[in-house]
This record gives C-alpha cells, structure tokens and sequence, in this order.
C-alpha cells in the first residue's frame, strides 16, 4: 500500500462552545480520489474550509494536517493560506461565483501565479487547456459567455495551475448533468494526483470515488471502498444516507389545460437551441425538462415565464395565446437564498404573497396564513424573525415553497431547485413541490437528474432532442 501524503489527524471545530467537528481522521494516497458524504449540517463543509485555511477567527480549531513531509497545525490559519495553490488546490461548488464577472476567465487562470507573487506561464497555461480539453480562445471571454460544465474545467485548471499534489473540491458537478459531471471528475482526477470531493450525490461517489467518508454529527459513521459502494454491500449507515432521498409518486393531474405550446423554437441570440417542442400541461402536473448542460433547458424556462419571447411558435394559457397575468407564473431557482432579500425576515419573504394589493389580508390573518405554510413544508422550527444568511440551503428552499404555496400562482417554473441538496433535503423539495402540484399549480421542473424526474413527474421531455 503506498504511503499517504496527505494526512489529517485528530481535527475538530467548535463555535463557541458548539462542536462542530470532532476527532476526525484519515489519510488520502497517491492516485486516490477520497469522498466526503454527509446530510445538512454535518459539517463537510466546515471540514474543507478547516483545511484551506478558511475557517472564521471565531472557530476553535486542533489537529493536525500533514502533506508530504511538511506538518501545520490546523489552527494556523496563515500557514494553510500559503499553502493554497502550491500544496492544496480548490475547486468550489459553483464556478461563476469562482470568476469575477468583470474580469476575463485567462485573468482567473493567471491569479493563481499572481496570488503568490508569480508570473503567469503562458506554455502551462496552453497545456492545461489541452489536458482539460479547454478553448484557448475562449479564455478571453467573460465568465457568463461559458456554459457552467466549461466553467467548471476552467476552475479545474486553475487550482492544478501550480501542480499541488492535492485539490479539493466542494460539489463540483451538483449544477451539471451526468455527462458532463463524469467529464469534471475525469477533469479532476488528471489535474492532481490526489483528490478529495465533498458530494451529495451517491451514485457518482460510486462510480468516481476510491474510498468513501460519511459524517454525520461532526463524526466519521461509516467508511468504505468503492467495492463497498455496491447497494447489497452498503454498511448500515451509507444505506440509511441513501434511503433518506425516497421519493413518493405523483398523484392524477386535473383535466384542466393552463399551459400548451405549438412549434415552440427557443434561441440565444442567434443560436437555436430547442425547436419545434409541442408541451400541454394540466393543472396538478408535473412536467420534468432533462437535457444535457448548456441545451437551452433555462432558457426554455424563461420563454415559458414571458421575460423572453420565442423564436417561433407558440404559448397558449387557458387556451389563449397570451403574455402571463400578473402572479400567474412562479419561479424557483436553484440558488433560493439569493433571490431572497437578505435584510428581510422569514415571515416577511413567505408572507410577500398576502400584501400584494389583489390578494392582501390583515395582519392577524397573515400571520396564521404564514405560520400554517412554515409548519406544511417542514420550518415550523425556524425563527419567524431568522434572516436567510442563517438559512440552510434546504431550509432556504422549502421556504419558497411555502410562499408558493400562498401566492397560488397557475404555473410554477422550478430551475434545479435539488441540485445542492443532500438526500433527505431533496426529498423534502420535491415532496413540497408534489404539495404544491396536489393544491391545483402545474410544475415544469427543469434538473440533471434524469432517475429524479423520472420518479416524481408524469411526463419528462429531453430537450436534447425535443422527444419525451
């Protein structure tokens, strides 16, 4: 067995006096990839930044983190800076939030020479871009002109772009499809020679990954290999992780038809991305959009809402070809916290619905309509008075559905509204929105995960090729 040359021993957080992590220990070896599986709150997340470095000066930090034959007590949050890029690189979550939106992604690229001092490196620059399968002309553009798969290389190639033995990476595919993400993890795997990937996604740890860590409550529950990962070999815990994401049936729809579409054709600028696409939807269905990343699935969404007009066909609502009236048409994004007013409430950004002028009730009444919502989509729990940055992703989502719930609106568009969410999170959106869909909204619901939408929609149309 060869020797691990990233080693982290005894590491635990605290926040005050609430422990977040403890006594959490493993080794990663050349040529491994190393998974991080946990739900919620478990604390993956807080384990990455312990060992980049990034932790707040209010965590109380110990352990141990050695690479190669050089060892840093975790606590020394400069020395682990210094580390980033030369010994440890990072991928995160989302790569447009990676990149400065005002900057050119070469000038992303070339931060990681700049950051410690360097003059970037033309030749390795042109070798990565060949090794990632990257457009070098394409490094020249702006961040919002890549597709998010692309993006994600480019991330890939700037964390590897000082060859650390390492690189991290904080849910790199959860915003790709399955394609796509098995060409980030390959991406990944060629940058560095040891990688370590916090995920939620079970199924692609079991393709990808060489060992598996589960945590749950600051502690490793369970560790395995890949050949562990088989579903009749699973130890009790992973098998608990996977059964948390079960998902219920959808119910019949109604008769009614609110939303059709005829030769739809959807464009970006002058590139046509989904043609002649016939959909009729009913009230009390679920309409699921799979596609590969980049073929236009949110941009069909945004047709569909009226912000952008098609390139031909088109839209009927109740039978009439129609813009939407005002509060017909609700959309879920992905991200659910930042559409969220960050200085607001809980009980203001669920109640929003019941103070608009069509539709406004006293506050008494608002309160129990609000407090009804909170308690049917599981955030009963929460402080009515809690802002969003205190939110977690899942509690964050569930509460746009809760405020769908009192807007009513006809048609709700759902723009990967899973995809950062862990087992029992997921299962818990998507019984919100099958609740939703129950009380009379039809929901198109856009993801990557095709078993997903399979299992809670009535209909899937893959928009790669237009055919359900």
């Amino acid at each position: 067995m060869s020797a691990a040359f990233l080693s982290v021993g005894g590491l635990s957080v605290a926040y005050g006096g609430t422990p977040v992590l403890r006594d959490v220990s493993f080794d990663l070896r050349p040529g491994e990839t190393l998974a991080i599986l946990g739900l919620s709150g478990c604390g993956k997340t807080t384990l990455l930044r312990a060992l980049l470095g990034l932790l707040p000066p209010g965590a109380r930090v110990t352990g141990t983190l050695q690479i190669g034959s050089g060892t840093v007590a975790l606590s020394d949050r400069d020395a682990l800076r210094r580390r980033l890029g030369r010994d440890i690189g990072f991928v995160a979550q989302n790569p447009f939030d990676a990149c400065a939106p005002l900057r050119r992604v070469r000038a992303h690229l070339e931060e990681a020479w700049r950051a410690h001092g360097l003059k970037p490196d033309p030749a390795r620059i042109a070798a990565l871009c060949e090794r990632l399968a990257l457009d070098p002309a394409m490094l020249d553009r702006h961040s919002h002109e890549w597709s998010g798969g692309m993006l994600q290389r480019a991330n890939i190639a700037a964390a590897v772009a000082l060859a650390p033995p390492v690189v991290v990476a904080d849910e790199p595919t959860s915003a790709v499809d399955a394609e796509t993400a098995g060409s980030v993890m390959d991406c990944l795997r060629a940058g560095a020679p040891g990688t370590i990937i916090v995920s939620h996604d079970l199924d692609l740890v079991a393709r990808s990954a060489d060992r598996v860590i589960l945590i749950e409550a600051g502690r490793i529950a369970a560790m395995t290999t890949r050949a562990g990962m088989a579903a009749d070999r699973l130890p009790p815990a992973l098998r608990a992780f996977r059964q948390a994401g079960a998902v219920a049936p959808p119910s019949a729809p109604k008769d009614e038809v609110v939303l059709q579409t005829l030769g739809l054709s959807v464009a970006r600028g002058e590139r046509r991305l989904i043609a002649g696409l016939d959909l009729q939807l009913r009230r009390g269905e679920i309409l699921g959009v799979a596609g590969r990343s980049g073929v236009g699935k949110s941009t069909l969404l945004a047709v569909l809402a009226g912000s952008l007009a098609p390139e031909a066909g088109a839209i009927l609502r109740g039978g009439t070809a129609r813009p939407p009236h005002r509060g017909e048409v609700l959309s879920l994004f992905q991200d659910a916290l930042s559409s969220m007013n960050p200085r607001w409430p809980l009980f203001c950004i669920v109640a929003e619905p019941l103070t608009v002028p069509t539709r406004k009730q006293p506050p008494e009444a608002r309160r129990t309509a609000t407090d009804a919502a909170l308690a049917a989509f599981g955030l009963s729990h929460v402080p009515v008075a809690a802002r969003p940055g205190t939110l977690s992703t899942g509690q964050g989502q569930r509460a746009t559905l809760a405020r769908a719930s009192l807007a009513r609106p006809v048609l709700i568009l759902a723009d990967e509204p899973t995809s950062a969410l862990d087992p029992r999170q997921k299962a818990l959106a998507l019984a919100g929105l099958s609740r939703l869909a129950r009380e009379g909204a039809a929901v198109v619901l856009v993801s990557h995960d095709r078993p997903m939408l399979d299992a809670v929609c009535h209909t899937v149309v893959d928009v790669s090729s237009g055919l359900p």
